[in-house]
């Protein structure tokens, strides 16, 4: 049986939640591979709107069972605060959330360092202070604590200790601020979670005769390696992070779908080009509630960048698009698509040649007329009114990628299929 891949295809926010919700009704495990509560997937349930950070959202789907691989960074905390909220929405999660044994722990410290060194940095990145960077930083200095460590208590303690005094050696925290750590919430969380926490090798290959639907987190254009580093995160959100993530060999991946809102949205930091500075920005964030949810900071707005979104579908190797929030534009006269760029007189339509300087370069675009007409009622891509079907025939014509889902709002019945 298949097993299919969800990536984020621009800077994250792009609607992954929805999607996976969606496609996981048919799927025995959903599992995500990288990256914590950096993540914001949103998703309504039975009306409700809830806010999954760490927790695949397939927890939705009521006999799902829910992987939080190896690559990711697990926030003790974070996870308990989820878990009331699955309670409160009546939500079954029993011997139904694996957490992997060799997945980081993030803990009180981490995010202390993470506030400290943004706060400190003439260089912002935009972080969301959640810890993820530090975490994975121990990761690879090989002094990070796994969840495999949690068991005993009296150990982790003992890591704990030293990996504050090692903070506050190499200056990474003010002395000042180590009364501002609240170990005991923490060492709580720990004790709690500790009946998650698996291996999760056997429980992903002894059901690869089943459907397996894999999560991503972030976007494509924050991937640590193939990002507009160093404005990015600090892991591989492509679908070349799923491997060493999950440890699923490539060769076992069948579909690829890329999720691209109908145009773009960025926070924090880092180079934008097609950001609108005027009022159509203004009206993308305000109608589009452009807000994140992890951190609630306004996003920064633009046109589609056909330039970013070519360059993430060949790094992820996507075999079609999911494309969201295509009802936001139905508030648009005109609406432009960046096609290319130019950068010293020349024209640029490979991302990976200006990455490096992607803040010098100048978007070009080409204007389609808007459909100034709701879709709300819509619930047949047949239905679409002609300019809006020219619009994603386009798009995927560019992309030399299918766009075989259309979300035209929300909640989970607001969704097209392309025929």
């Amino acid at each position: 049986m298949p097993i299919d891949a969800i990536v984020g295809g621009q800077w994250g926010d792009e609607g992954k939640g929805k999607i996976v919700d969606l496609l996981s009704e048919n799927s025995h495990i959903v599992a995500r591979y990288q990256g914590g509560s950096n993540a914001g997937h949103t998703v309504y349930y039975q009306n409700n709107k809830l806010v999954l950070h760490q927790i695949p959202a397939g927890i939705l789907r009521a006999s799902t069972l829910c992987i939080l691989g190896n690559g990711m960074v697990i926030d003790p905390i974070g996870i308990i605060n989820e878990i009331e909220c699955l309670k409160n929405n009546q939500i079954n999660f029993k011997e139904r959330i694996f957490i992997d044994f060799y997945a980081h722990i993030v803990t009180p410290i981490h995010k202390l360092i993470d506030k400290t060194t943004e706060k400190k940095s003439n260089n912002k990145i935009g972080t969301t202070c959640k810890g993820i960077g530090p975490t994975y930083q121990d990761k690879y200095q090989r002094i990070g604590i796994r969840a495999v460590d949690l068991f005993d208590l009296e150990k982790l303690k003992i890591k704990i200790a030293q990996r504050l005094q090692l903070s506050i050696d190499k200056n990474d925290i003010d002395k000042s601020d180590i009364n501002l750590l609240d170990f005991d919430d923490f060492y709580n969380s720990c004790e709690k979670i500790q009946e998650f926490i698996h291996d999760t090798f056997p429980v992903i290959f002894e059901s690869l005769d089943k459907n397996i639907l894999i999560e991503g987190a972030q976007g494509t254009l924050l991937d640590i390696d193939h990002g507009t580093f160093p404005y990015v995160t600090s892991s591989n959100c492509s679908s070349s992070g799923i491997s060493t993530g999950l440890g699923i060999p490539g060769n076992r991946l069948n579909q690829i779908t890329g999720i691209f809102k109908a145009y773009v949205t960025r926070v924090g930091g880092g180079p934008f080009p097609s950001e609108l500075f005027n009022k159509d920005g203004k009206t993308l964030q305000s109608i589009g509630k452009e807000f994140g949810a992890t951190t609630g900071r306004p996003r920064r707005c633009g046109w589609f960048d056909l330039v970013a979104a070519r360059y993430s579908a060949r790094i992820n190797g996507l075999t079609s698009i999911a494309l969201t929030k295509l009802d936001i534009l139905d508030h648009f006269e005109t609406i432009k698509v960046c096609t290319h760029y130019e950068y010293k007189n020349k024209k640029i339509t490979e991302m990976s040649n200006v990455l490096h300087c992607l803040d010098k370069v100048t978007p070009v675009y080409r204007t389609f007329p808007g459909w100034n007409c709701s879709l709300e009622n819509i619930d047949k891509f047949s239905q679409l009114p002609e300019k809006a079907k020219d619009y994603i025939k386009f798009l995927s014509k560019e992309l030399n990628t299918p766009i075989n889902i259309i979300s035209i709002g929300p909640k989970r019945n607001q969704i097209l299929y392309a025929q």
